[in-house]
């Protein structure tokens, strides 16, 4: 357990953090297990419509949440921004209007670099967007080509946020550790603050598990991957990236303030297909796939399909693990405070 001065000051984190989950992509990944779907665009509508009276049957079951602190908004997906601005604005006005949204807001939104230019992103921004998660994944195009990214890397560099992440994965189909440092390279130059980094993992179901059962589609060896992972680590420390958490690093204390919830052990609410929420000792999951989850909303049915409540042991199991995720371990008065 960490006691030195370097913890982190939990009471920052805010009372609650909403996500909400936009499912819709321009072009599927092949290595996507995530809630997410493409040409679906007939349905984008719909489904806004149902997200939104979601958010009122929730209400109606849980009027108290209403007055309870959010400090965090996070647009995840699928591709956030495939929607218009005035769908998200749709959805944004419903948030602001049923919940007590803090005045210093830490507001994110996922995208695809070369999908949005800069004047969706201006836009975003006077929403109240104050930071964008780009998937750039790789900036080798022949591995974007392949695994079905509707960007180059030319493209991944264009767009300018004041707090930017990019997500980087590792392991990928014919990736070398040249590949890698070429990565490291380009990162240097942008004007980021934030990274994601993730091995790649070949989901069972997904497109890409297919193709390596089949052997038509080769990933790296695991010397190799391992030799990535530790390049990717020692490249981004020089380059100035802090590791604060497992698979996060950041510059000048440029957190995920969401993810901290989550590691945190923080209520979240989520809303959309697929959507989890952790809320007052109990966890919820939605149907993952939209016309059920349209179906169920439209009868003025919450789409959960799955609930947990938690037991006091298994909280104290989920504080400790998660808290030990981050570099600030355990904070022993948080967890006296939480659990006596």
């Amino acid at each position: 357990m960490k006691t030195d001065s370097n913890i982190l000051n939990l009471s920052t984190l805010g009372d609650m953090g909403l996500y909400v989950h936009i499912p819709f992509c321009k072009q599927k990944c092949m290595y996507c297990d995530f809630p997410a779907y493409q040409n679906l665009q007939d349905y984008y509508e719909t489904y806004i419509y149902a997200l939104v009276q979601e958010i009122d049957l929730w209400i109606s079951e849980h009027p108290e949440s209403k007055e309870r602190p959010i400090d965090t908004i996070y647009f995840g997906g699928g591709t956030p921004t495939e929607l218009s601005i005035q769908q998200i604005k749709m959805i944004l006005d419903k948030i602001k209007s049923t919940f007590t949204i803090t005045d210093d807001c830490h507001m994110t939104i996922e995208s695809n670099p070369g999908e949005v230019d800069l004047r969706y992103l201006t836009k975003l921004v006077q929403l109240g967007f104050n930071r964008i998660s780009f998937g750039v994944q790789t900036f080798d195009d022949k591995a974007l080509t392949m695994l079905h990214r509707s960007h180059n890397g030319e493209k991944a560099k264009e767009a300018g946020f004041a707090d930017i992440n990019i997500d980087l994965i590792y392991g990928l189909p014919r990736q070398s550790l040249d590949d890698i440092k070429r990565n490291l390279t380009i990162v240097e130059e942008l004007p980021i603050n934030h990274i994601s980094t993730y091995g790649l993992q070949v989901e069972v179901g997904t497109y890409l598990y297919h193709l390596v059962q089949k052997n038509l589609i080769f990933i790296p060896s695991e010397s190799i991957d391992e030799a990535m992972y530790d390049t990717m680590m020692e490249g981004l420390k020089e380059l100035g990236f802090e590791r604060y958490e497992i698979s996060n690093f950041s510059k000048d204390n440029f957190y995920s303030r969401h993810n901290l919830k989550y590691w945190h052990y923080v209520d979240y609410l989520g809303f959309g297909a697929g959507a989890h929420s952790f809320y007052n000792g109990v966890r919820r999951s939605n149907n993952r796939n939209v016309m059920p989850y349209i179906q169920s909303v439209d009868r003025y049915v919450m789409p959960t399909i799955d609930t947990e409540t938690i037991t006091l042991e298994r909280a104290q199991e989920d504080f400790c693990f998660l808290a030990l995720r981050t570099k600030w371990g355990l904070d022993e008065q948080k967890f006296e405070d939480t659990f006596g």
